[in-house]
């Protein structure tokens, strides 16, 4: 729980008062008056954030009824920069047809936002993500009223032993998710790391455990996205897809075939529930006016790096149609 002693006197007496009546609210079961008490205390901010820090997490993960209209489409891949096309497609798409939907963000820079109008914040850690996913997650669907966010992401999918998971239907309407080779994931990652073999070889497949850290917006956020061929087993458990409506995309498919992934990504947010038209003549001029090189890159990685990615790999790989 978070500690109330720094609380100023009358902000305590408002606490304690409002605890109570949720308390019971939770206990009758009246969850939809328990979200709507809770949300009329955002004038007083500093309860707010007690109250919903001390009471949500258990609620929101023992809750199966879907009292949060908004909703949340995730864009998530191992490498954050293969979200980028999607992203900017998206993002074209939305400001051209007739929806309310606000522009694709990152997962870590919106949660900040969010996380500061409530008390100041020097660091996240991935147990806070673990820990306070499904708040975490409620407070960026409430802070607007927008009915659909779109954020990319990076994190696997995690699954806790106390059925802590990273989202839940009740947050998000679907994902998609964008599977590169490994080979190409690689070697993006040894070009960044100076050709260094062996960085590229532990930041691929997580293999000393460790976090990495980088700061987003003056905040200290540790990323901890375990192995690719985890990463990628995480999102595309057969149980995840179909209970979140996930879509898999491949990467060569979006450079190849542009325009039929892209109305088939369209075509799977309407299909999700999504209240948004059909534009393939839109969906064209996108492509025709932000095509992506189609040229294949060097794959430079020796017979002995081939060798050891493929020992983790070679079981994901033959499930997709990569030519490689």
């Amino acid at each position: 729980m978070y500690y109330i002693e720094t609380m100023s006197v009358l902000s305590k007496i408002k606490y304690h008062y409002n605890l109570k009546i949720l308390e019971d609210l939770i206990s009758s079961n009246n969850l939809h008056e328990f979200f709507d008490s809770l949300e009329k205390q955002k004038k007083n901010i500093e309860v707010y954030k007690q109250l919903a820090f001390n009471l949500c997490p258990s609620v929101l993960s023992n809750c199966s009824e879907d009292h949060i209209k908004n909703k949340i489409i995730w864009l998530s891949s191992f490498m954050i920069e293969d979200t980028s096309y999607i992203s900017t497609f998206i993002n074209f798409y939305i400001k051209n047809v007739d929806t309310n939907i606000d522009e694709v963000v990152q997962y870590e820079e919106i949660l900040i936002d969010v996380l500061k109008k409530l008390s100041k914040i020097e660091k996240l850690t991935f147990l806070d993500f673990i820990d306070h996913s499904y708040l975490y997650q409620y407070l960026i669907l409430k802070d607007n009223d927008c009915l659909v966010n779109i954020i990319k992401n990076h994190l696997p999918f995690f699954s806790t032993p106390k059925s802590l998971n990273f989202t839940k239907n009740t947050f998000t309407k679907s994902y998609v998710y964008i599977v590169d080779h490994p080979y190409d994931v690689y070697t993006n990652i040894k070009n960044t790391n100076h050709g260094d073999q062996e960085i590229a070889k532990n930041i691929f497949l997580n293999l000393d455990g460790y976090s990495s850290y980088i700061k987003i917006n003056g905040v200290d956020v540790e990323i901890n996205k375990q192995g690719w061929h985890t990463h990628i087993l995480s999102w595309t458990d057969p149980n995840v897809i179909n209970s979140l409506n996930g879509k898999i995309i491949l990467k060569k498919d979006l450079i190849e075939n542009p325009y039929e992934t892209f109305s088939s990504l369209i075509l799977h947010f309407i299909q999700s529930g999504l209240n948004i038209k059909m534009d393939y003549n839109l969906i064209k001029i996108f492509v025709e006016n932000n095509p992506l090189n189609k040229i294949s890159k060097q794959i430079d990685i020796s017979q002995k790096e081939m060798k050891f990615i493929d020992k983790y790999t070679n079981d994901i790989v033959s499930s997709y149609n990569f030519d490689k």
